[in-house]
């Protein structure tokens, strides 16, 4: 290199160039000189790099930065009046449920306190999980009076983490019970491993647990596209977020960040998991009110959810009643018929055959698409509870003229009954002919 350098000056040195060549050898002796000094080359980009260093996560998030052994963590607080309307939800309706309530709507074991919930989401470094994946923001909510309280921790380096965990850690034996939305499926299992990787014990494991993902699948998987919380604020709530990121691009956004430090967009990320820890609030409300209420939803889909969810709890009644929102409501035809087929299981279960055969009947409608329970019901009635073989016979040679001509399976069923029922049919009439003296 030095003697490549010497032959260079050499070559620089001599007085016959032109000016304007000589100028040119200037620039470029410039340039020798940077690449074959020791000294960084940052230097010679001062003011891009001034500019990068004042553009601090605090310039665009309020918070404030915490000291840990582990490095600087960010931490954006906020708080929210529960008297302000979210959307078209009143949030201080939590208070309005007491403890039963909750434990159960959730099946918890113990009793919980609403101020006694911490509310959880994470952003992460990667969608799929993995010991590979972070969380390098975490945001907690609670209830604290008549305000709803947001933290949310952030870590400006992935060697940081550590730090976070500890910070998150003194915070969690406040509360008896945590709230996720998918949180048993990933937001838990990676924190719980993070803390693990960290040689830290997981501080979750003596806290109950709602993840209220699966209860709003089960009251609104019929009546909303999906059951993302986005789509229960548009849907639920009447609300509308405006330049909110989307979540499968948190992690490239995060990632742009350690690279460039490009703060400006780290703000959205914030702005997304701090409304979706306040939607978990609402979201926990409107599960909970659903639960409680018997008076018709807004939307019929909502009412025969929750006929199949106090199917599956046993409770008869509250079911019946709101199937028979649903029969009162402007609902498709198909679902209509499908109703009319569950209201007929809940009351044969329940030994009301009258009704049930009222329903079974209902179902057979020519308006509605073809069906072969109804008929096998009716039939089995008819058979087994009033030994009138020639309707059942009947019902069953209907059902083998509407049967489409690819199911033969169902149709070699319902010839076997037919067959049966005919012997049962001559044996009767041979029976009533002996009794008869004939």
């Amino acid at each position: 290199m030095k003697d490549l350098r010497k032959k260079l000056e050499s070559l620089y040195s001599k007085s016959d160039e032109p000016e304007n060549q000589a100028d040119s050898s200037g620039t470029i002796r410039t340039e020798l000189d940077r690449l074959f000094s020791h000294q960084k080359g940052v230097k010679y980009f001062a003011e891009f790099q001034i500019e990068k260093e004042t553009r601090s996560i605090s310039d665009f998030v309020q918070g404030s930065w915490i000291n840990t052994h582990f490095g600087d963590i960010f931490r954006a607080e906020s708080d929210y009046p529960l008297i302000d309307p979210y959307g078209n939800l009143n949030l201080k309706t939590i208070y309005n449920f007491t403890f039963s309530d909750f434990s159960s709507v959730f099946q918890l074991e113990i009793p919980v306190n609403a101020e006694k919930l911490l509310f959880i989401d994470t952003e992460t470094t990667g969608l799929s999980g993995g010991a590979g994946t972070v969380a390098f923001l975490i945001g907690l909510g609670w209830l604290a009076g008549d305000r709803f309280i947001v933290h949310q921790y952030f870590i400006t380096q992935l060697n940081h983490e550590k730090g976070m965990l500890e910070l998150i850690r003194k915070l969690i034996p406040n509360f008896d019970c945590i709230v996720t939305y998918n949180g048993k499926s990933y937001d838990i299992p990676l924190l719980n491993s993070r803390f693990i990787m960290n040689r830290m014990s997981p501080p979750f494991d003596n806290l109950c647990h709602i993840d209220l993902l699966h209860p709003t699948r089960t009251l609104w998987k019929f009546s909303m596209e999906n059951c993302k919380l986005k789509t229960v604020e548009t849907d639920l709530l009447g609300l509308y977020r405006e330049d909110d990121i989307p979540g499968e691009m948190i992690p490239d956004v995060y990632f742009d960040y350690l690279r460039n430090r490009r703060a400006e967009k780290i703000e959205r990320i914030f702005y997304h998991n701090r409304f979706d820890v306040i939607t978990m609030l609402a979201n926990l409300i409107l599960i909970v009110r659903a639960h409680l209420s018997s008076e018709p939803e807004k939307n019929p889909l909502t009412d025969f959810a929750k006929a199949k969810l106090f199917t599956r709890k046993k409770d008869i009644d509250r079911s019946i009643s709101h199937y028979k929102h649903v029969l009162n409501s402007a609902i498709s035809g198909p679902r209509r018929q499908k109703t009319y087929i569950e209201l007929a299981a809940l009351f044969k279960k329940d030994q009301k055959f009258d009704e049930a055969v009222h329903y079974w009947n209902l179902a057979l409608n020519s308006q509605f698409p073809f069906m072969l329970e109804p008929y096998v019901e009716l039939a089995k009635y008819y058979e087994h509870r009033q030994n009138k073989y020639a309707e059942a016979i009947r019902i069953c040679q209907s059902a083998l003229k509407e049967l489409p001509f690819h199911r033969n399976r169902e149709k070699l069923d319902i010839e076997k009954r037919i067959n049966r029922l005919y012997g049962k049919l001559q044996s009767k009439t041979r029976a009533n002919r002996s009794a008869n003296g004939k």
